[in-house]
């Protein structure tokens, strides 16, 4: 009897595992504090997962990255508003897009569009 129990506390781990992941997908993410969030397009092929994206402050200084999921979409939580940010994003070591974000809190949609 005791692998039944095994398997449920290890399928019990992996529904908590998941579920943890997937609340830090779409814009519902935002609930955890002031976020920047968006979804990297790609002009001809749509949703863009694995690409690097990063906040960058001249006075703060670079975020640990966000990488998108592979719907496109990225996010970052609890950044500090009333801060003008740079957004990148990266294939590898490739910068595809630098924009610019004034941001001054809540919930902050920026799409980015590559070429």
């Amino acid at each position: 009897m005791k692998p039944p129990v095994f398997i449920l506390s290890v399928g019990m781990a992996l529904l908590v595992t998941c579920g943890s992941a997937r609340a830090q997908g779409g814009p519902a993410r935002a609930q955890g504090g002031p976020a920047i969030y968006g979804k990297v397009t790609s002009q001809t092929h749509g949703p863009v997962g694995g690409v690097t994206v990063s906040l960058v402050n001249t006075t703060l200084g670079r975020n640990t990255p966000a990488f998108t999921q592979p719907d496109g979409s990225y996010f970052f939580r609890n950044v500090p508003a009333g801060q003008t940010y740079y957004i990148e994003a990266y294939w590898g070591n490739k910068l595809l897009y630098r924009g610019k974000v004034d941001y001054q809190g809540g919930s902050f949609n920026q799409p980015i569009t590559l070429p």
